[in-house]
């Protein structure tokens, strides 16, 4: 199946830069003090993970669920899987948590809240690859307003191109930001989930 590049409808007004990284490389990071201007940080961290210490960073989210997609009723062999990889997690006593509609308004309430910052937003979670990037295109999403979800998702792939944001974070967000699919579509176009 080949996935067609959707055109960017038109460019943004100005936002803060975002970083997404994963625990090892954001602690890094981190440890250098002034070096990237960490202004916020959305840390996102599982039950056996953690979120970088940033105790020093003036605006914080800290978020706490696993990378585990929720289980959708129009695909049976996706809910499968879903139920194998929790019998497998709960046999090391974990019970996943996906993230939930609560979480992407968490994410687009704090992207509202530093939309003026002069520095930049690290985006952080284990590996730097799904939850982290999703809570990054919400906030693009957030501050370039309804029109310009292609830019986000470009843009998203110019700062982190081997990303593959979390799908069910990235629709709970749409929802939340009335975008009418526009950026799961966007995003499907660019990186099929």
């Amino acid at each position: 199946m080949t996935h067609r590049k959707i055109p960017t409808t038109r460019r943004p007004m100005n936002h803060p830069q975002v970083i997404v990284l994963g625990y090892s490389e954001a602690g890094m990071l981190l440890r250098k003090p002034g070096s990237a201007n960490v202004q916020a940080i959305i840390a996102i961290h599982g039950q056996r993970e953690f979120a970088v210490e940033c105790d020093d960073i003036p605006h914080r989210l800290l978020l706490q669920f696993d990378d585990a997609e929720s289980p959708r009723a129009d695909d049976p062999i996706q809910t499968a899987r879903i139920q194998l990889r929790q019998r497998e997690a709960n046999e090391f006593g974990l019970n996943l948590s996906p993230p939930t509609v609560e979480h992407a308004k968490a994410i687009i309430e704090f992207a509202n809240s530093i939309a003026g910052i002069e520095g930049t937003l690290l985006c952080q979670c284990q590996g730097g690859i799904s939850r982290s990037s999703a809570a990054a295109l919400l906030c693009l999403a957030t501050w370039t307003g309804p029109g310009n979800e292609g830019y986000c998702v470009e843009h998203l792939l110019s700062v982190r191109p081997s990303v593959i944001p979390h799908c069910d974070l990235v629709a709970f967000g749409d929802e939340v930001l009335h975008r009418n699919r526009a950026l799961v579509e966007f995003l499907r176009a660019q990186r099929p989930f």
